[in-house]
Parts: C-alpha cells; structure tokens; sequence
C-alpha cells in the first residue's frame, strides 16, 4: 500500500470514528433533552451525580452542568438550548460539521478574523437551520487559547 492510499485509508477511518463519536441523537447533549422540563434535567444531572448551577443572577436561565461541560439555556421550564464544548481542533470540527451537513443539509458558514487588545480573535461557525431550531458548531481561537462547541437549540419565546 502506497503512502497515499495508507493516508486515505487512516483519514477515512478517523471521519468514520468521529462521525459515531457524534452519531448521538443531538437532542440528548449529555442526555439532556430539548424540549424537556426543567424538572427533567435536573432529576437526569442528579442521577449523573452532576449539580446544574446558574451561570449568573443576571443571566436568568443559564445553566452550567457541573462536572460536565454542558450547559443550558432553560426559558419557561423547558430546556431549549443545549451546548457542549468538545475536546478537538479543526480536524475534528471539519469531521463534525460534515457529519451535521449529511443529517440536516448544507450549514450556512462564517468565518471572522480580528486582532484585539488580546490578540487574534478568529471564529468559524457552522449553522443549520431545522424545523423550530437548530444546530451550530464553532470553533473559536482568542490570543491562540481554542475552544469547539455544539449547540443544539429549539425556538421558544421566554416569558
């Protein structure tokens, strides 16, 4: 096997290994459910020996999963959004925002770039637009520190 055919062959398997990786139903982040009660999430985080904590007095709504690194967004008791930051660099971003294409269509991409106080800021989202909500990945870089997160989320007015 020729050193071209190998690559071909280990960068297939690696897609392949991502793809299952995140093949998860994407309403169950850290099996969590959108569309949930609030009542639901906390029984599920409990049962994982995890404590939903609020991310702030000022942010109503927002939840952090300690122990895990989800987080929530709760509008009137229901869980409507889910985020989860995910270990991985651009390979694995690209292996998942392929995988989200094949299950809900092409995703609408920006990419920004900007030097601050801190340095380069750069960012590259991937968003898919699904019946009442969505899905996004991003892969941020602030002053060279990464971060790659899902965001799964479905439309609600809060009250």
């Amino acid at each position: 096997m020729t050193f071209s055919s190998k690559f071909c062959l280990s960068t297939a398997f690696g897609l392949f290994v991502v793809s299952i990786a995140h093949a998860a139903d994407p309403k169950e982040l850290g099996g969590f459910m959108l569309g949930g009660s609030f009542a639901a999430a906390q029984q599920h985080a409990l049962g994982q020996g995890w404590a939903l904590v609020p991310i702030s007095e000022n942010l109503p709504g927002q939840w952090t999963v300690e122990g895990t690194n989800v987080s929530l967004f709760v509008c009137n008791g229901v869980v409507s959004s889910v985020t989860e930051q995910l270990d991985g660099d651009l390979e694995e971003f690209a292996a998942l925002v392929f995988t989200m294409t094949r299950e809900f269509g092409e995703p609408d991409i920006q990419i920004l770039s900007f030097e601050s106080g801190i340095g380069t800021i750069s960012t590259i989202d991937a968003r898919f637009d699904k019946n009442s909500g969505g899905a996004e990945a991003q892969l941020q870089s602030i002053g060279g520190e990464r971060t790659f997160t899902v965001n799964h989320w479905m439309e609600t007015e809060c009250r």
